[in-house]
């Protein structure tokens, strides 16, 4: 029995996290004893499986004394991060640790302290890279004994690092919990659009990375009954200012801004005619699988690991990133859609189904030593 110590960022609605917390429900309980460290409270949390322990760090409990502990190692200038996670080891007596991203970098220096094996899963193209320094990518590259990319775009970065044992694991879903309740007509009717819309869904948040000022060109190219569903939280940005502000002036009625989704997240998606990916950068995105699991045909900017699972009766793939470009690709799924099979393409999603994945997954854990 493996005892393994998952490290992530909230265990929230993001793809990576989304894909852990899948992993976890999945697992075999009988080789494999997971734990799960959290930086922050993401929504998954309260509804793991009840066998798995999970630690918030002190400054995020709700347990008063654990605060004030906090406060009295940072006092004596012991850092509370490389004490709870030492003591977590230590307590759980756990083999080795699983970090589910290169955005906690601070977690290597206490591993190497500790003497402790790291598998990282890899989910961030080279845009992610920047937000971390130098240092901290040198550590993650070679002092994780085991490293996974999420589609061959990330494995292929990670093996121009030298890094040539890298493991791939593509992104997955559980086919099981992506159900809707609603008709596509009655959702669509009750967002304030008609029969004769053809909608396209974008899922992620109104950030650059997720190519929201892109809408403002297309919007300019695309015909008029092509109307848009972005369902994702909203950032504050003046990015997202212009872009909301400049749909509003010149294109009113033509984007629906939905904000997080949580019950009725499936039902906007399965209300789409299509799926849309303005992504900049994009490893694998879940959301891609999500809407080919619905039978939605795909179109997006070659931006990662899109290319890796798109084929010719499951959407279009722009390589050019000009927009003139990718609204053809639209223009031609929206006038050939009898030809983008839905039942084709949600059979071509259940090759990444759970698990399928996670079988593969436990393989890799079992290589650990």
């Amino acid at each position: 029995m493996k005892r393994i110590l998952f490290i992530t960022q909230n265990l929230g609605r993001g793809g990576s996290e989304m894909l852990l917390w899948y992993s976890l429900n999945h697992l075999n309980k009988n080789k494999f004893t997971p734990l799960i460290f959290c930086k922050e409270r993401g929504d998954f949390i309260d509804v793991l499986p009840a066998h798995i322990k999970y630690f918030l760090p002190y400054k995020k409990s709700k347990n008063l004394f654990l605060k004030a502990f906090r406060a009295i190692l940072k006092a004596f200038k012991v850092n509370p991060l490389e004490y709870q996670l030492k003591q977590i080891h230590k307590k759980n007596n756990v083999d080795f640790w699983y970090v589910n991203t290169i955005i906690i970098p601070e977690v290597y220096e206490i591993a190497q302290k500790l003497g402790v094996k790291i598998i990282t899963h890899v989910h961030e193209l080279t845009i992610a890279y920047n937000f971390i320094t130098y240092n901290d990518l040198k550590s993650i590259i070679n002092y994780s004994s085991i490293l996974i990319g999420c589609s061959e775009a990330v494995c292929n970065k990670i093996r121009d690092m030298g890094r040539t044992d890298v493991k791939l694991l593509y992104g997955f879903v559980d086919t099981d919990k992506i159900t809707y309740t609603k008709l596509a007509s009655e959702v669509k009717a009750a967002t304030g659009l008609s029969s004769d819309d053809f909608v396209w869904a974008i899922s992620g948040k109104t950030s650059l990375i997720k190519g929201i000022d892109f809408l403002v060109a297309l919007l300019k190219v695309v015909p008029q009954n092509f109307k848009f569903i972005w369902i994702g939280g909203d950032e504050y940005t003046g990015l997202y200012y212009y872009t909301e502000k400049a749909l509003h002036t010149n294109f009113p009625d033509r984007v629906k801004f939905l904000g997080v989704q949580r019950e009725e997240y499936y039902n906007y998606l399965n209300s789409a005619d299509a799926f849309l990916l303005l992504s900049r950068e994009d490893s694998f995105p879940l959301v891609m699988l999500e809407a080919a699991t619905l039978g939605k045909p795909i179109a997006g900017f070659n931006s990662g690991g899109i290319s890796e699972f798109v084929q010719p009766h499951t959407g279009r793939v722009v390589n050019s990133w000009k927009i003139e470009d990718l609204a053809d690709a639209m223009k031609e799924i929206e006038s050939n859609f009898s030809a983008f099979n839905q039942e084709e393409i949600k059979r071509q999603a259940l090759g990444y189904e759970v698990k399928k994945q996670v079988a593969i997954l436990e393989n890799i854990l079992d290589e650990m030593t």
